[in-house]
């Protein structure tokens, strides 16, 4: 049975993360918001554009968050000099990875003229896309020092963070987009530029503090610094595989934007919209899922894999009430929800009919996705990430991609096909993950196996 003091881990790292986690959402959904203001064309070209940056930002994060994993063992482990290692090395990790991901996003959106999207949406997507790319660095910088706070339970100042960034970007939104105090009116680039600021403005206030507090300004130092390749390539067998297994989920949503851009600007909005919904939504399993790796990888570090295995199956049985909850709020009120974003001195009734029926299919998931998305988070903490990844790569993109294609362009369902076969894809994921979690944990009960690299 699951301990009084490990129920209030799981929501001392959970509440802040989850917290920092919707202001995250907050910012995309303020962004959301004010492209709407420019027209359909603008909130179109933000599906594409942050569909395409997030893509490859969440690979990047999937990858670093083996720092994380490693901090979390080091300190559950009581090393002190592997805490610091870890640390440095994440932030070498986090410089490397931001070099080749800024130059790909920078040449992304003439793949979209290739493929056929309408060329307006492409010129604003380029607009945006080329201010964001210079945030890239700073967010990557930003994770690595939340993931080496949550690992010492200081979640609070994430969470203090991130919603203090909330104003900070409808300021620099506003005052980029329609050229105020002096600045020059950058309509949909404003964007772009304002999230690349507010991304290095994150960073700096995570430094600052780690800088600053008693319990692990010892660690954020480079004196002494040797720089070792083992370390980085540990980082990455267990990173890389996590990062895939992201991006092919953010994939799939990116692959659905594509095909609903098909189907008009009216869908492509209104998927958006449902979209944000969705994704603020995921807050809670996301949280738990960043939370549960960390709290199992301290528990292995103190060679207790009992303890490990109660709180993976408390954190999974709390995110599937929690979405339980979401689900019936997305059946009960979606167009009250649809309207917040669509709300125009135009009629918007054919976005509004859209969006709704988008949200009450996402309704659908609910549950499925905290499953597989604290099971991943929980198999992380066991360093087990190769064979997560490639299960839920054949979920994602036979399935999910492939029936989303097959049910809006071979049926008559049209765009709501595509958010039936998302449905599929992240359900099959999380019914594969279960039993992948359920083999590992029995695994780790034996105290006399060493850990398998897979």
């Amino acid at each position: 049975m699951i301990k009084t003091h490990e129920i209030k881990s799981t929501f001392t790292l959970v509440l802040p993360l989850m917290a920092a986690f919707l202001a995250q959402k907050g910012m995309q959904f303020i962004d959301t918001l004010m492209m709407g203001w420019l027209g359909p064309s603008a909130l179109a070209a933000g599906a594409l554009g942050t569909g395409l940056f997030i893509t490859t930002l969440v690979f990047c994060l999937g990858t670093l968050s083996a720092v994380g994993v490693f901090i979390a063992r080091a300190k559950g482990a009581d090393d002190s000099s592997d805490i610091q290692s870890s640390l440095q090395h994440g932030i070498c990790l986090a410089l490397l990875l931001s070099i080749p991901c800024m130059a790909l996003i920078w040449f992304m959106p003439p793949i979209l003229a290739v493929i056929g999207q309408n060329q307006q949406v492409v010129d604003n997507v380029t607009l945006l896309l080329h201010g964001l790319v210079w945030g890239l660095p700073g967010f990557l910088l930003f994770f690595v020092f939340r993931e080496f706070i949550s690992a010492f339970a200081l979640t609070k100042t994430v969470m203090i963070v991130a919603l203090g960034s909330i104003p900070l970007t409808f300021i620099m939104n506003y005052v980029l987009i329609y050229g105020k105090y002096g600045f020059p009116q950058l309509g949909i680039a404003g964007i772009g530029f304002a999230g690349g600021i507010v991304m290095w403005f994150m960073f700096a206030c995570l430094l600052l503090f780690s800088k600053k507090h008693f319990l692990i300004k010892e660690y954020v130092s480079f004196k002494g610094f040797r720089f070792r390749r083992d370390k980085i390539i540990d980082m990455l067998f267990i990173g890389v595989p996590s990062g895939s297994l992201f991006i092919l989920e953010s994939g799939m949503f990116l692959s659905a934007a594509t095909l609903m851009g098909y189907f008009g600007v009216d869908s492509l909005a209104a998927y958006q919209v449902a979209l944000q919904w969705a994704s603020i939504a995921y807050s809670i399993p996301f949280a738990m899922s960043m939370a549960t790796a960390l709290q199992i990888s301290h528990a292995l570090g103190e060679k207790n894999p009992l303890k490990a295995k109660r709180i993976a199956f408390f954190n999974l049985g709390l995110g599937v009430v929690f979405s339980a909850i979401v689900a019936i709020i997305f059946i009960l009120f979606p167009e009250a929800m649809v309207k917040i974003f669509l709300y125009s001195g135009e009629t918007q009734m054919q976005e509004t009919r859209l969006a709704v029926s988008f949200l009450t299919i996402a309704a659908i998931f609910q549950c499925m996705d905290a499953v597989q998305g604290i099971a991943n988070g929980a198999l992380r903490g066991y360093k087990d990430t190769l064979i997560p990844m490639l299960l839920s790569s054949g979920c994602y993109w036979f399935l999910g991609v492939g029936s989303a294609y097959y049910l809006s362009f071979h049926t008559r369902l049209q765009a709501t096909g595509i958010w039936y076969g998302l449905t599929i894809g992240i359900c099959s994921v999380g019914v594969v993950l279960t039993p992948r979690l359920l083999k590992r944990i029995q695994y780790e009960k034996q105290p006399s196996c060493e850990q398998p690299r897979r």
